[in-house]
């Protein structure tokens, strides 16, 4: 492979990408805002969201076999193209009667776009930069991801008080556009590809049986590292994404206020992790189990504190810092992770395994946020969170010999 020019590709990837995750982040809060206005139902508005993640897990398999045996950069394009037409297609129709299945059927829409593109993405950064520059180049992809997540809502929540959903899906579906014209401009190596099996179906089943074959017979290491990402995610998201609300809102009895502060916290951290993984390029190599127990022993403390009942300031501070400490951790493991993959995988079967990553992880997060629903419910705070910290910390203890295999 040529070495292309870091800085050029990688800012065109990343500004694309910018562009595109920000008028998603929009889209999900104008969209959000209009079916609760329109409707004022919680029920509604949670089945349209279950239906729009059901094709990241169904679809995600198909999107990494386009992701292999398409050509990446057109792919990109005609994604991107066809999700600023979409929204615009779909702004006549929010106005009229039917206006909620308008807004049901472009979130599933989006949804299923959205499940190609994720591991088209993936597979095209190996193309784009050099090998040895993955860690810094996923390190500024996730920076740039985390920041238009930050920033999309607070965007959307002023425009969508002064203007209302339809110029806000206008707004998106430009940034969807210009994304396609900056991604015209990525150079990007071409990869050989085998032969069609003959028949869409015959050939999803043929490449990912190869991906399965290639991750069992010969390189179980990546299938324990997948592995490994996908139980962290499960338990992290958990605790997090369910404790952080609980536990701020109704066993400590802080107002909104506070839980808003906390994810502004969190927010920070995830760049501060982005921006230590870029520096850290290189010098992790046969620590990064260290990083995983670090994650469980940030929890140590605040499970302490709640079990000592250590009083509500307290409390908060110890369980702000521990996910923000996971946080941090989380996002230096993924990186490297991610990074690894992207350098073992040849090109004809990354899109497939990034697929394969992605759903075990979007699968892993409604367990994950099932399980600590119920754990938190019935359950004291403390002994939750320092059971999660304390098995996290022996999932990073033992993964030490299949991160070694990989030379992490």
């Amino acid at each position: 492979m040529k070495q292309r020019s870091f800085d050029k590709n990688l800012a065109l990837l990343a500004a694309g990408q910018g562009v595109s995750l920000l008028g998603n982040s929009v889209l999900d809060l104008a969209l959000s805002m209009y079916v609760l206005e329109r409707t004022g139902s919680a029920a509604v508005y949670g089945s349209m969201l279950a239906a729009a993640m059901l094709p990241a897990v169904l679809l995600a398999p198909l999107g990494g076999v386009l992701a292999d045996r398409v050509d990446r950069k057109k792919l990109m394009i005609w994604l991107d193209l066809l999700n600023g037409c979409t929204v615009l297609l779909a702004i006549p129709f929010l106005r009229g009667e039917g206006g909620i299945w308008a807004a049901g059927v472009l979130m599933v829409a989006l949804g299923i776009l959205g499940a190609v593109e994720t591991p088209v993405v993936q597979a095209a950064l190996p193309q784009a930069v050099a090998p040895g520059a993955l860690e810094h180049a996923n390190a500024v992809v996730l920076q740039i991801s985390m920041l238009s997540a930050m920033a999309g809502p607070a965007l959307g929540g002023v425009m969508f008080g002064m203007f209302g959903a339809a110029p806000m899906l206008l707004v998106c579906g430009l940034c969807f556009l210009a994304t396609a014209g900056l991604e015209r401009l990525i150079r990007l190596d071409p990869v050989e590809q085998p032969p069609a099996a003959g028949g869409v179906l015959r050939t999803l089943r043929q490449d990912l049986g190869a991906g399965v074959r290639f991750l069992c017979r010969e390189q179980p290491a990546l299938l324990g590292l997948v592995g490994l990402t996908a139980v962290l995610a499960m338990l992290c998201n958990g605790v997090a994404g369910v404790g952080a609300p609980f536990l701020i809102r109704t066993r400590l009895a802080l107002d909104a206020g506070w839980y808003g502060a906390a994810g502004s916290a969190l927010g920070a951290f995830g760049i501060l992790g982005s921006l230590t993984a870029g520096l850290l390029a290189g010098k992790l190599r046969g620590r990064l189990h260290r990083v995983m127990a670090a994650m469980g022993v940030c929890l140590l403390p605040a499970g302490a504190a709640f079990l000592a009942d250590a009083g509500q300031l307290a409390c908060y501070g110890a369980l702000v810092a521990a996910f923000c400490g996971m946080q941090l951790c989380a996002v230096v493991f993924s990186v490297f992770a991610r990074s690894e993959m992207q350098r073992r995988v040849s090109g004809q079967m990354l899109g497939k395994l990034m697929a394969l990553g992605a759903a075990l992880e979007t699968c892993g997060q409604p367990a994950g946020q099932l399980l600590y629903g119920c754990l938190f419910e019935a359950c004291p705070a403390g002994w939750v969170l320092l059971c999660t910290g304390l098995l996290v910390l022996a999932l990073g203890l033992a993964g030490r010999r299949t991160l070694a295999w990989l030379g992490l």
